[in-house]
């Protein structure tokens, strides 16, 4: 008994704020709020379009809620992480795990399927391509606790 209790007091504690993210339960889950995402969205404008919206509308929730938005609302942690963005604390900022790389490609597979699912005289290309490099530069390990120009310090 006291072996379990000795072996559970000296591992590290788990960030409940990101744990959630670990499976492919999540990953499921993420890439249907994406789909019907596009399906909604499919009944107001054209395929192709949006698309282009999805496309959008995804980096720019997902650059606000794992690369701007900092801290947990999880009380017990004792502002351990009120420093860190969401991006930071998954996989305790280990880079290139199987969290990370999902959540980087699944902005390419929507960039891609935005810019070959419609005429080009419909898709603003540049607009598409601004978003997924905001991301994607976010997500770059040399970017990891770094405030460009000291924005959300």
């Amino acid at each position: 008994m006291t072996k379990t209790l000795q072996k559970s007091a000296s591992s590290p504690q788990l960030n409940a704020n990101v744990e959630w993210v670990n499976g492919t339960a999540f990953w499921t889950f993420y890439v249907t709020i994406v789909l019907a995402l596009w399906l909604c969205l499919s009944i107001l404008v054209p395929i192709g379009l949006a698309w282009t919206y999805a496309n959008l509308i995804h980096n720019a929730v997902s650059f606000y809620l794992l690369h701007w938005k900092k801290g947990t609302p999880v009380y017990y942690d004792q502002g351990k992480y009120d420093h860190l963005t969401f991006w930071e604390q998954i996989d305790g900022g280990s880079q290139f795990t199987s969290n990370k790389k999902f959540f980087t490609i699944i902005p390419i597979a929507i960039f891609i399927i935005a810019t070959n699912s419609s005429d080009f005289r419909e898709q603003p290309l540049l607009l598409n391509l601004v978003s997924l490099l905001a991301v994607l530069i976010a997500k770059m390990p040399q970017m990891h606790t770094v405030r460009i120009f000291g924005i959300n310090k």
